[in-house]
């Protein structure tokens, strides 16, 4: 296995992005999705990207990508610069020599580079992706094909429906319910084993969204005694 899966909280981290096509402007907007902080780089860009910036939701420099711009606060004061370094960048153009001086300036920092041409080049690849709610799924072939990636993440989308964001607004508060009225910890690890096997999503599927909010309290205050 060559990548380490993992799920990173870029809530208000620093990343950023070099480069303004489609590419790009779909990075960006998978980032902004994680409430990062965006700064990108490029002298040209989307409309999108031209709105988000214009906007305020993302830093744009207008300009060509330079050495010192993934540099930290000590670096000299720079046009469009945050001072603050990246925790992710993104070499995101269509020009071979800048893609290499992103790799080689993100790596002399230490800091994880996704380069869009060139997985092998690349710390980290970005997974075909889908939300529904808490639930998260991420797909990935390791480079191997990412429109095979693409159509399991389809095929997975019809699978795991719309349902699953009310069955994980049940079970999140269920947790915190069993976490809070059951004492014994071996008993309240049984329940949140019953939790996950619950038929909370036959009823969620099968019957009105209310009674089926009933059935799934009904059952919970039963299996935790609070009935």
């Amino acid at each position: 296995m060559r990548y380490y899966p993992i799920f990173l909280d870029l809530r208000g981290r620093h990343c950023t992005v070099v480069g303004g096509g489609l590419v790009a402007e779909r990075k960006v907007k998978a980032l902004l999705r994680a409430g990062a902080s965006v700064h990108v780089i490029s002298p040209t860009v989307t409309p999108r990207l031209a709105i988000l910036a214009a906007r305020k939701k993302i830093q744009l420099t207008p300009r060509a990508y330079r050495t010192t711009d993934l540099e930290g606060p000590a670096s000299a004061p720079q046009e469009g610069a945050s001072g603050v370094p990246p925790v992710l960048v993104f070499a995101a153009t269509d020009d071979s020599a800048v893609q290499r001086a992103v790799r080689k300036d993100a790596e002399a920092i230490g800091v994880l580079v996704n380069a869009a041409d060139d997985a092998r080049e690349s710390d980290f690849i970005v997974p075909a992706s889908f939300v529904q709610g808490d639930l998260l799924v991420a797909i990935s072939t390791s480079g191997a094909s990412p429109a095979l990636a693409r159509r399991l993440r389809r095929q997975l989308q019809l699978t795991l429906g719309r349902e699953y964001r009310t069955y994980l607004q049940f079970l999140r508060e269920a947790r915190k319910h069993v976490m809070a009225t059951v004492p014994d910890e071996a008993q309240r690890a049984k329940i949140l084993r019953q939790l996950s096997g619950a038929p909370v999503m036959d009823w969620l599927m099968k019957g009105p969204p209310r009674q089926a909010a009933r059935d799934a309290r009904q059952w919970l205050a039963k299996v935790t005694g609070t009935e």
